[in-house]
């Protein structure tokens, strides 16, 4: 008898924030990724050398839900959200 009920999956992602979202998105900026610390130089090179601006903000650590374990504690909250936009132009 198999015992093991279907249950959906828990993403860590879900309900976790990202310091600034609201005010970046709010000025044009759109989410790319959530990397490691280590990688984001790369993606920020790849996505000014195709022409965009960039900045990263942090993760909220207040906003990590119960599907967070330790693991989330001591890696994700090193985090980095990557942030795009088309470059301004002045008139």
């Amino acid at each position: 008898m198999n015992t093991t009920q279907e249950t959906e999956p828990v993403y860590c992602s879900e309900g976790i924030q990202i310091l600034r979202a609201p005010v970046l998105s709010s000025g044009g900026w759109e989410r790319r990724t959530v990397t490691d610390p280590e990688r984001i130089d790369e993606l920020v090179d790849l996505y000014e050398d195709l022409g965009f601006e960039t900045t990263t903000t942090g993760l909220d650590p207040s906003s990590f839900g119960e599907a967070c374990t330790s693991c989330a504690v001591t890696a994700c909250a090193t985090y980095v959200a990557l942030f795009t936009r088309k470059p301004v132009r002045s008139a």
